[in-house]
């Protein structure tokens, strides 16, 4: 496999040291290790090599797998999250979070300035909080599984729109026709103007599509008459 290749991955993160899950697509390992993560859409996932949608390292590593191979692959901290930074470790006057009616107790995940970070200590006024990535400093096991190549413009788009957007294969139809994308999405799963954006610029490029169209379908049974929306981007 080469860059700009889409390839169909499965995988199972780990933290070495405490054989912790971080992150998985396999939804029976989940119930299977009674993990529970949040905002996690089960199933496999597709990438493009060379688009950094995960690991710089792990990509080296798929290159060179074949479809239906599984490997284990170990990552010390340098080649995964990178160590961790005591520079990144900042102190913030507890003032500033009661007038955003933010109660900083430790382990509250919050946004400084842009930057996401974790409250570590809050204490005589003055607030610790953490900007280094959570996996900062460990070294991570992933149990890979190339499930193959993606290839045909419908499927590249789908993947695209799954993986911008986070949407559920079953909710999601996608047509392309002369040069055009067309996303069906139910409303329950409506997507905000500046995702369908993106994910139109990323389809335009990878996919070599001229335009995109979503559209948003209301049938009967979610709502008292038939109504259809559709935006093109």
């Amino acid at each position: 496999m080469q860059n700009g290749d889409f390839v169909k991955i499965n995988y199972v993160g780990r933290v070495k040291e405490t054989n912790e899950v971080f992150d998985l697509t396999d939804e029976a390992v989940a119930k299977k290790e009674k993990i529970e993560l949040q905002n996690i859409i089960y199933g496999p996932v597709t990438v493009i090599i060379g688009e950094k949608m995960i690991l710089p390292a792990l990509e080296d590593e798929i290159k060179n797998m074949n479809t239906g191979e599984t490997k284990k692959i170990e990552l010390d901290s340098q080649k995964a999250f990178g160590p961790r930074d005591s520079r990144l470790i900042k102190v913030f006057s507890e003032s500033e979070f009661i007038k955003n009616d933010m109660n900083p107790i430790p382990g509250l995940t919050v946004n400084v300035n842009g930057l996401r970070g974790r409250v570590l200590s809050s204490s005589g006024g003055r607030v610790q909080v953490d900007f280094n990535h959570p996996l900062a400093g460990k070294n991570l096991v992933y149990d890979m599984t190339c499930i193959g190549p993606v290839e045909g413009d419908e499927d590249r788009t789908k993947a695209l729109v799954q993986y911008y957007a986070g949407v559920k294969p079953d909710m999601l139809r996608v047509s392309v026709k002369d040069s055009q994308a067309v996303v069906t999405l139910p409303p329950k799963n409506a997507v905000p103007s500046e995702i369908k954006e993106r994910v139109s610029k990323e389809i335009m490029k990878w996919v070599k599509l001229v335009s995109v169209k979503f559209e948003e379908i209301y049938n009967k049974s979610d709502s008292a008459a038939k109504n259809a929306e559709t935006a093109v981007v």
